[in-house]
């Protein structure tokens, strides 16, 4: 799941032992992550009973002092009340952050300023570590497996379609992928209501976090002026927008992510770099939960210094004024599901590419009565250090070829080429090319292996570029173009040896038709090839026809597979 696997794979490379300690270095260094709130609610900031029921709630003399006021403001009692409060509120927040908001001129001061430019950088911070890909899906795979080891254990080992078969070898084809679902579905069902809410915590951490890491700081930022008395801004109807969004984010994370949310995001992010030049995995491990325990305590002290809820109420002149919790994390487990459906669907199509490669292997084998060998320097299962050639087994297939090639094919084909004598001059020739293209073809496949071998041309080149110490993705890039090169000299030997069969075996069909009718490939000395026993001549002509058309549907097939490979 690294980028695309799951843990197991994004440390492939890794011994078990390795990979437990890499986990058991992430685990001991988030003890570093803080579990304090990060919005600490305060008295003031609380949600109570509303303006109207506090106002009931006054004593009489209160209320009656209230209606005196509003005779002289012509302001009903309860509006009166109601800016009384709001203006010892300002005063409160005023007294209590000292530069920071100025009620009566109705602006944010300087030290509104610095705090909003320190929580730029750390939202910057979760910008760059929260880039999880597309594929939201495949992190949550990460997470489930620390948060969900056995559910994370009994997907991936026991929902498969291997396993499936394990259990059940009677099963047909046509049920396996529903019986694999099921066992997907049944295990995903199963999570415990407490694992279910600890997920559920992380993806709205997660959500929350990015909200953060993508609210317009640089508008809010860009709305103070630089005066004599330091940075002003005037509350403006945008402003104050922005005041509410950012108030409703910072209230919504009140919770601070759990360690385990950042040992999957740096797990993911510190995979992707483990190949890469000079990198350090303590080194980097411990550098990055510095960083974000650093830009969680900045979220913490903006909080603690700017009393955002109050100040809100004092510009909207709300006093019933309180923060909503943003949405966020719902579709967790939608995406979890989808990502092990496509997972186990590529399982699936694994399985089946495989068995219909083994059935292609087995009735190959009967049909030339040999074995199919792989190259010698192509990866395979015996050969796992070896240069990945998608069109290999194709190559195999052209190989095994020649045995029949060699025999009944050639019996009748051999003279044909040699001695036959056809009535347009341009058949000879291109049955000559195609039959020279088809012989040479083993040849050729023999010369491609040994270039793939560890000091042929492409081999050496592979191994040059996967041993250099550069970054994964350069090396993948790098080596991917030489796997290119080489799968277009082998895709040149399969489509020769293709339209050389095509070739060869129209002429033999008109040949064994001997339609006078048909111009092309006509024979002016049948007879003489033909002997005195021109009907086997021709049985025999028509099963070498039979057998090229076998071979190319055949060779048709596996070379679709070996371009979806």
């Amino acid at each position: 799941m690294f980028r695309h696997h799951t843990f197991d794979k994004l440390v492939s490379q890794m011994s078990i032992e390795e990979r437990l300690s890499l986990l058991e270095k992430i685990r001991a260094s988030s003890k570093m992550i803080s579990l304090e709130p990060l919005y600490v609610q305060k008295d003031a900031d609380v949600q109570g009973i509303s303006f109207e029921e506090q106002y009931k709630r006054e004593p009489w003399l209160i209320r009656i002092l209230y209606r005196i006021i509003g005779l002289f403001t012509n302001k009903a009692a309860a509006k009166a009340f109601e800016d009384r409060r709001i203006l010892l509120m300002a005063k409160n927040v005023e007294a209590g952050s000292l530069g920071v908001f100025d009620y009566r001129q109705n602006h944010l001061q300087g030290g509104f300023f610095v705090s909003l430019v320190e929580l730029k950088q750390a939202a910057r911070f979760f910008s760059n570590v929260l880039d999880t890909g597309k594929d939201r899906g495949a992190f949550y795979a990460i997470l489930g497996s620390l948060e969900m080891e056995d559910i994370h254990q009994r997907l991936q080992n026991e929902c498969g379609p291997r396993a499936i078969l394990a259990s059940n070898p009677n099963i047909r084809p046509s049920d396996l992928r529903h019986a694999v679902m099921n066992a997907m579905d049944e295990t995903l069902q199963s999570i415990p209501d407490m694992e279910r809410g600890i997920m559920y915590h992380h993806a709205r951490s997660l959500d929350y976090l990015k909200d953060l890491s993508s609210f317009l700081f640089d508008r809010f930022i860009l709305a103070f002026q630089d005066s004599t008395g330091g940075h002003l801004c005037r509350i403006s109807a945008t402003v104050r927008e922005l005041m509410l969004n950012l108030d409703k984010i910072l209230f919504s994370l009140r919770d601070p992510p759990l360690p385990s949310l950042f040992e999957a995001l740096f797990i993911y992010e510190l995979g992707a770099k483990a190949g890469e030049p000079e990198f350090k995995m303590d080194r980097e491990l411990e550098s990055l939960l510095d960083r974000a325990e650093k830009a969680l305590a900045t979220i913490r002290n903006f909080n603690s210094k700017i009393p955002l809820t109050r100040m809100i109420r004092c510009v909207t002149r709300n006093v019933d004024y309180f923060p909503t919790q943003a949405s966020g994390g719902e579709d967790w487990f939608k995406m979890y599901r989808n990502y092990w459906k496509r997972q186990l669907e590529t399982e699936l199509a694994e399985y089946f590419a495989q068995k219909r490669h083994q059935d292609i292997v087995e009735s190959l084998e009967d049909f030339f009565d040999t074995r199919l060998e792989p190259l010698t320097y192509v990866a395979s299962e015996k050969n796992l250090d070896g240069f990945p050639l998608p069109e290999a087994f194709t190559l195999s297939f052209l190989n095994a070829f020649n045995s029949i090639l060699d025999g009944k094919i050639n019996l009748v084909l051999q003279p044909v080429v040699m001695e036959g004598e056809f009535t347009r001059r341009e058949d000879k020739l291109g049955l000559t090319e195609a039959y020279n293209n088809v012989m040479h073809a083993a040849g050729q496949i023999r010369l491609l292996d040994a270039k793939l071998s560890s000091t042929g041309e492409y081999g050496k080149r592979y191994l040059q570029i996967k041993q250099e110490p550069e970054a994964l993705p350069v090396k993948r890039r790098k080596m991917q173009l030489i796997q290119n090169d080489a799968s277009r000299e082998a895709w040149g030997i399969i489509d020769r040896s293709r339209e050389g069969m095509k070739m060869i075996g129209s002429v033999l069909e008109v040949i064994s038709s001997r339609d006078t009718c048909i111009e092309h490939g006509r024979l002016s000395n049948f007879d003489k090839l033909a002997g005195k026993r021109p009907a086997v001549f021709t049985r025999n002509v028509k099963e070498a026809v039979r057998s090229l058309k076998q071979t190319l549907k055949v060779l048709n097939d596996i070379s679709e597979d070996s371009k979806s490979a």
